[in-house]
């Protein structure tokens, strides 16, 4: 077992100082933001006023950090590094914002979305340029296994979000099919991130490998957290509790709960779900209730810790001991147990 996760000790609910963290690749992450608002300007007036919203709601900006951090651990930070940072959290901003339009949504993480402030249209159609103008950034490097990466993103995101919408029509979403759809629509963007970050810093093809493999068990853990949310609306995450189900979206736990109960208790929950509208809120209180009955969420975070020791296992083989990496450890355990 690796030496740093022998001496960080964890609490179940994990919090995190991305502060601390920031400040390890401070000028770069500021440089990042930088050249964000660069490729971003416009002549059109709506556009610069939505850019300027969306680019003060800072987040977290953990798959930016993730690829600074994970150059660093594997190489050195190159200005195609940087590029592939910035570059994954532009595409990431702009599935966002089709999100909104797709869900309807007029709030995310407590503040009004673009589609809310503006209308579903300017939501759209930002995040059409941001992602014009990703896959421009990245396409100036002249580097085409950079652009791959993100190419290849692009398109499981599209084709994941789709095949979530005819899941969600025919109710029948397996635990094979949840893996499909994470994989496409969540891991894909950590795969590129990191991947072409760690190609950036000059990694061998062995790292380079265990590394995205890294980012694909972090992500499908990142999406379970973030689905066993939708089961806990005690927590103030930023997200509604049972948005999922009203859009009719079977994710892990509800799975395992079906999975879990007898027969004619599982038909009868999937007749309430197709027949009671997505505006009842029947529909989120009685799923809740479910889930809870047969276990649902204790065995999704089963599932999710598994993704985690995984994540752990490939980043430890992957490059050698550093601050970086420790950092890593420390994220990684974080998304596996976030209450936010």
């Amino acid at each position: 077992m690796n030496l740093y996760r022998l001496l960080i000790v964890y609490d179940p609910i994990i919090t995190m100082d991305f502060t601390k963290i920031k400040q390890l690749i401070g000028s770069d992450l500021i440089n990042a933001g930088e050249t964000i608002k660069e490729s971003l300007s416009s002549e059109c007036f709506l556009l610069n006023d939505i850019n300027e919203y969306l680019l003060n709601l800072k987040g977290k900006q953990i798959r930016p950090v993730l690829a600074l951090l994970s150059a660093k651990a594997s190489g050195k930070i190159t200005d195609l590094s940087l590029h592939c940072a910035i570059v994954s959290e532009m595409i990431h901003t702009a599935t966002l914002l089709h999100d909104d339009v797709a869900d309807n949504s007029d709030s995310r993480r407590g503040s009004p979305t673009v589609k809310a402030l503006f209308s579903p249209a300017s939501s759209v159609l930002t995040g059409d340029f941001w992602l014009a103008k990703a896959l421009s950034l990245v396409s100036k490097s002249n580097d085409m296994r950079a652009l791959i990466f993100f190419a290849n993103a692009i398109t499981e995101l599209a084709e994941g979000e789709l095949f979530q919408l005819q899941k969600a029509s025919t109710l029948d979403t397996t635990e094979e099919d949840y893996i499909i759809i994470v994989t496409k629509k969540t891991s894909s963007l950590f795969m590129a991130a990191i991947g072409s970050a760690v190609y950036s810093s000059g990694a061998d093809e062995l790292t380079i490998e265990r590394m995205v493999q890294y980012a694909y068990h972090l992500g499908i853990a990142f999406q379970i957290r973030d689905d066993i949310f939708d089961y806990m609306p005690d927590l103030d995450t930023g997200k509604k509790a049972g948005s999922d189900i009203r859009e009719k979206k079977i994710t892990l736990p509800l799975i395992y709960a079906l999975a879990n109960s007898p027969q004619a208790e599982r038909q009868k929950m999937i007749e309430f779900i197709s027949s009671t509208a997505s505006e009842d809120d029947d529909l989120p209180a009685k799923t809740l209730d479910f889930v809870r009955q047969y276990n649902g969420l204790a065995l999704a975070q089963n599932v999710l810790d598994t993704y985690i020791d995984k994540a752990i296992e490939l980043l430890d083989s992957a490059v050698p001991d550093s601050r970086y990496k420790e950092e890593l450890i420390s994220i990684t355990h974080y998304i596996g147990n976030r209450d936010i």
